[in-house]
């Protein structure tokens, strides 16, 4: 998996033109980001750092997934699915955090670059 909404766009026009809807699709890609995301999880003791920035990263594919989702009827969706494109404040709460964890991450991305810290 890439966790690149774009990619994973690209991918879904493929099948449409095949003929498949794409709710199975959406749907199927979004349990495979939650599978790796349970099984990075189980490995938290080690490299944590990098542990938690994949993690974010895959909340934030996940969040994109069902950004897309929501554009097609939650009845072609499975319960837990449907559930949670109902909710829209969990949704919102949810975006809210991705973004809060972007910002920060760009935060922290420009207090590592050595330049930054040190300017000439």
């Amino acid at each position: 998996m890439d966790f690149e909404v774009p990619k994973f766009k690209e991918r879904l026009e493929q099948e449409r033109l095949k003929g498949n809807a794409p709710a199975p699709f959406i749907q199927q890609e979004i349990r495979l980001a939650e599978e790796v995301k349970e099984g990075i999880s189980e490995e938290n003791g080690h490299a944590t750092e990098f542990v938690s920035e994949a993690i974010n990263r895959i909340d934030t594919y996940i969040f994109q997934l069902h950004e897309l989702a929501k554009e097609h009827s939650p009845a072609d969706f499975d319960l837990d699915q449907q559930t949670y494109l109902q909710d829209e404040r969990m949704h919102e709460r949810i975006g809210n955090r991705v973004e809060r964890l972007k910002e920060q991450g760009e935060a922290n991305a420009s207090t590592e670059d050595p330049l930054l810290r040190n300017p000439p």
